[in-house]
Parts: structure tokens; C-alpha cells; sequence
């Protein structure tokens, strides 16, 4: 395929430095299981996941963790992230970029025909964009992801010019993202508002049906012929006549509808059955590595007593984190040692002291902080207010659950109350987009170092006008400035010294708590065959997968 260029100068295949860690070191590749064996058509891959399904089918709407999997199968890219970090075409084949790194210039991939027998054409990729950007698609992460998209003009059928606001090092890497998958052009243009429930792309297997709160059933697209290069282990269409993809909540039952062959495939193994699954004589385990910003508890820098550092610093020394982290994950996690996975550009090991679990230091930080007397159930309390964090949560998924729990128990020994609520979806995100939350929790997979910016910089913070991604409502002066350069930078090593900086400034100020690194967790039945992953974001990516007989 076609290189990524530069005008005035070639990349040759825009490197992702450290992504080539991905799996780093947790898995014994998938395809060596099925060395020997011959791939066959047919069979109906029957895969669990936990209980986060999206709330519809149209990818650039969506933002949880299971989305990519989910939409991968649907929608193809624009680019494709390599097993060594680069980007090669896809549904683009090449990209010049100006110098001054305000214009791209995307080449499409001819011959490419949607599901609704529509044609690839630029004016297709316009149509995504301004999609994507409509306030009435409510496209929180896609948004943020193309918020420097300015314009775009077609310059033939096969030719998109897109002019950026301000220089943008991260953007083709986002766009390998299954969240910015590819909807079909015919539907944007007659009626986007069916894609919520009847999602129409590219890729590999065409949307049958869903049934809200079970299952989503697709099958195999028989014209697709444009798999990536480096991804794919034959060309043609997928393997499969089909997926099925299930949404089982309780960790125990997911896992026995494994081990009764109900199913084929788990995401999201429950820590504590990793290990028999090993043992198995019949089952399979790969343990895959996701980029990005760590598992985390974000603290709502907006809202009194978190508006004190010292009390953030307070609240981040008091939870041992390796104890939380080795009781939930039965050792299948790392404890984060900072603000980005390793396997993400520029990332920094923290050294610094006050990243550590220290009881003193709590109490020194939050009584400097004021906070000195104690009440009658031993919590500390201030001008006659109780030392209180509101924690409003799913508790959708057994491990986020501990892990709010346990936190509240340590930080209860240091005098601070966590009130814990659970709410619905909607609920939940309207208090935290709305700012009336302490404590909220997640994770932010992405291939950039730029999710510094998504998570924290000041203009990601909710509007009236714009829903964003900072819910730690971060507004830092000196960090807008250090991850504002990095994203603006054509410079790698200028790249990684901001965002080096911009880690330490986070330590300062204080405005998440990074708990591990969480990996894919996949458990299956050993007659299925090249289990694979998108590596721009760490899912699995079922085009290469296979049944024998015994399936």
C-alpha cells in the first residue's frame, strides 16, 4: 500500500513509537494455536461480553470500552494500526500533509462497496465527518477526537481535501479507531438517523439484528475484499457465516456459559477464573494490552473539597493501590505507576515520591488542608461540614464495584466519607457531565499520547454548547499549555519532552488517581482458531477467526 506522506518531505508510514508493546509480553500469539491447522468457512461465532452495551449502533454516538469490538465487525477505517506501531491504508490509501500540518489530503481505496451496495467516494468521507461533528449525534468522543476538523473540499471521487483549525499530530492515528468507523454514505445522505438502529459500513460482517439487553446478531458480508494488509491472514470475505455477540452481566455466568460451550468466545474473563482457564485442557487464554490512560478514580477538581490539592493529594496517598488492584484482579492486572499504559507514545515512568501509598502523608496533607476534626463516627469535618466525596456509579460490572468499595474503606481510615449511589446511564452521566459528582471512575483506550488533552485540557470540559471529556474539570494553565504543544507539534522528540512534562505537571496537581493497566481478558474453546486484535485500540477483530469441526 501507498505511504503516508508529508508534502515537501515522505513519511514513510507514520510511526506510533512504543505501540509496538501492545501485547506487551502478556500473551503467546493467538496463531500459533492454529499453526498447523487449515482455516474452513462457516460456523457462527458465538461471543460474551459484560453488561456495557452501547445505547445505539452508530459508532461516532458511542464512547465504552466495548464499542470498538462491537463496531469493528460493521465498519472499517480510514487507516489501519500495524503489529510495529505504523499506519497503513485501509479505506484511505495514503494521506499527503502540508507542512505546516493544517491540510490533509486523503487518497481512497477504489472499489469499495457499503453493505447498502453504495459506493466509497470522498464526498462519502465528507459526509462521515460532518456526521460525526453534528451536535445532533451527540458524538462525545468522536467529537473531541475531531474537534481541530475544519472543513474538507472534493477534489475528485477518490481525492478529499480537509483543512484542520490548528495542527493536529494525533489525527491519523484516530482515525484508525473503530469509533470512527466508516457509515455508509447512501444512509448519511437519506437517513442518518436509522444508523442508531440499523448500522450500515463496510466491513467484514453486515448487521442482522439486535435485541436490546441480550444480543447482536451479524453475518458474514460476502463482497468484502479489502482487508488490511498486515491484519489479515487471507483476502476475501471473513471465515465465519456470522457473530453473535451477547451481553452477560454476572462474571460467574459468563464464564460457565463458556465452560458449558454456550458460548464460544468471553471478553472480560473474571480475574479469579483466568487461572483454570489456563489449566483447561480444552480452553484457550490471551491476555492483550490496551494504550492509552490508565484504569482511574477522576477527581472533580471543580467541586469543593476536591478543589484543594491538598486534599487531592490527601485522598490519592490514602488508597494503597497495589492491595485494591491485587484483590480485584487476582493478579491479572498492573498497578499503574502513571498517566498513560506503557505501551502509548511517550510515555514516562513516574518516580516521583508522592506517587505512593502513604497513611502519614494523607493525614499531613488533609489536616494542612483544614480539615482537623474529627465527628462522631470518626470522619473529618470542617466549619461543621463532614469530609464527603459523592461517588454516583453503574455498578454494572463486579470489579468496578470492589474497586469503588475498597476505596471507600481506606479512605474512610483517614477520616473521608465516599457516599456511594447507583444510578442508571443516563443518570450517571448527566450528574458528571453536569459536574455535581466527586468521584468518578474509568478507563481511556486510545493509540496518542494525545488523551492527555481528551481527559484533561480545559476546552474538553462540558458546555452548554458541547459535551466533553474532562470530568476531572481540569483547568490548568500550564498544563492546557504543555499538552496543547504536544498535539500541535510535527516534531517526535519535541512531542515526547512536552508530554513528559505535562506527566509531571499531573502529579502536581493531582487530578486523577491511576489504578492498573487493564488488559483484554479472552477465554475460548480451542476450536476456535486466529483469534486477532485491532491494535488501535486493543479489541478483538474477528475477520481472520475460525471454527474446525469439533465447534
Amino acid at each position: 500500500m501507498a505511504a503516508l506522506k508529508r508534502a515537501g518531505g515522505v513519511l514513510a508510514g507514520l510511526a506510533i513509537v512504543a505501540a509496538a508493546a501492545a501485547c506487551g509480553g502478556s500473551t503467546t500469539p493467538a496463531s500459533e494455536q492454529s499453526a498447523d491447522a487449515q482455516p474452513v468457512s462457516g460456523g457462527v461465532l458465538k461471543v460474551a461480553l459484560n453488561a456495557w452495551e452501547p445505547t445505539k449502533l452508530d459508532p461516532q454516538s458511542q464512547g465504552n470500552s466495548n464499542d470498538p469490538l462491537i463496531f469493528r465487525p460493521i465498519f472499517d477505517t480510514l487507516f489501519w494500526q500495524t503489529e510495529d506501531g505504523e499506519l497503513e491504508g485501509l479505506l484511505a490509501e495514503s494521506a499527503d500533509i502540508s507542512d505546516d500540518g493544517l491540510t490533509y489530503t486523503f487518497h481512497l481505496r477504489d472499489g469499495v462497496t457499503f453493505h447498502d451496495g453504495a459506493e466509497w467516494t470522498a464526498e462519502g468521507l465528507k459526509l462521515n465527518f460532518e456526521h460525526a461533528l453534528d451536535p445532533a449525534t451527540q458524538a462525545v468522543l468522536a467529537g473531541s477526537y475531531l474537534a481541530p476538523y475544519q472543513s474538507s473540499e472534493v477534489i475528485d471521487d477518490l481525492t478529499l481535501e480537509v483543512t484542520l483549525s490548528e495542527p493536529y499530530s494525533a489525527f491519523l492515528s484516530v482515525l484508525a479507531q473503530g469509533y470512527l468507523g466508516i457509515i455508509s454514505p447512501q444512509q448519511l445522505a437519506e437517513a442518518p438517523e436509522t444508523v442508531a438502529e440499523n448500522p450500515i459500513g463496510s466491513g467484514p460482517f453486515r448487521f442482522v439484528s439486535w435485541t436490546k439487553g441480550e444480543k447482536i446478531v451479524y453475518e458474514r458480508y460476502d463482497d468484502y475484499d479489502w482487508a488490511p494488509e498486515s491484519g489479515a491472514t487471507h483476502t476475501g470475505p471473513a471465515y465465519l457465516d456470522g457473530l453473535e455477540i451477547n451481553f452477560i452481566a454476572e462474571d460467574s455466568v459468563r464464564y460457565n456459559a463458556l465452560v458449558a460451550g454456550d458460548v464460544d468466545l468471553i471478553d472480560w474473563t473474571p480475574p479469579q477464573n483466568a487461572q483454570s482457564v489456563r489449566d483447561s485442557e480444552n480452553l484457550e487464554f490471551v491476555k492483550f494490552d490496551r494504550p492509552g490512560h490508565p484504569y482511574a478514580l477522576w477527581l472533580n477538581e471543580s467541586n469543593p473539597p476536591l478543589d484543594d490539592v491538598l486534599v487531592r493529594k490527601g485522598v490519592f496517598a490514602a488508597l494503597d493501590r497495589e492491595a485494591i488492584v491485587e484483590t480485584v484482579s487476582f493478579g491479572e492486572w498492573e498497578v499503574a505507576d502513571g498517566f498513560l499504559v506503557p505501551s502509548t507514545p511517550a510515555y514516562v515512568e513516574n518516580t516521583n515520591a508522592e506517587f505512593a501509598y502513604d497513611v502519614d502523608q494523607a493525614n499531613e496533607f488533609l489536616d494542612e488542608a483544614g480539615w482537623t476534626e474529627r465527628d462522631a463516627e470518626g470522619y473529618r469535618v470542617r466549619d461543621g461540614r463532614r469530609l464527603s466525596l459523592y461517588f454516583p456509579t453503574l455498578g454494572d460490572v463486579t470489579q468496578a464495584n470492589q474497586i469503588v468499595e475498597l476505596a471507600q474503606s481506606q479512605l474512610k481510615a483517614v477520616g473521608v466519607e465516599v457516599v456511594i449511589e447507583v444510578l442508571s446511564d443516563d443518570q450517571q452521566q448527566q450528574i458528571v457531565a453536569d459536574g455535581g459528582h466527586h468521584l468518578s471512575a474509568g478507563i481511556w483506550t486510545t493509540n496518542t499520547a494525545d488523551v492527555l488533552f481528551i481527559k484533561y485540557h480545559s476546552s474538553e470540559i462540558t458546555t452548554p454548547e458541547r459535551r466533553g471529556t474532562n470530568q476531572t474539570f481540569t483547568a490548568d494553565a500550564e498544563l492546557d499549555q504543555l499538552i496543547s504543544q504536544g498535539r500541535s507539534t510535527t516534531d517526535t522528540e519535541e512531542r515526547a519532552g512536552l508530554y513528559a512534562q505535562a506527566q509531571e505537571r499531573l502529579t502536581e496537581i493531582v487530578p486523577s488517581i491511576p489504578l492498573y493497566y487493564r488488559p483484554s481478558l479472552v477465554s475460548y474453546h480451542d476450536y476456535v482458531h486466529d483469534i486477532a486484535f485491532d491494535r488501535a485500540y486493543g479489541n478483538l477483530w474477528f475477520y481472520n477467526t475460525w471454527k474446525d469441526a469439533t465447534g
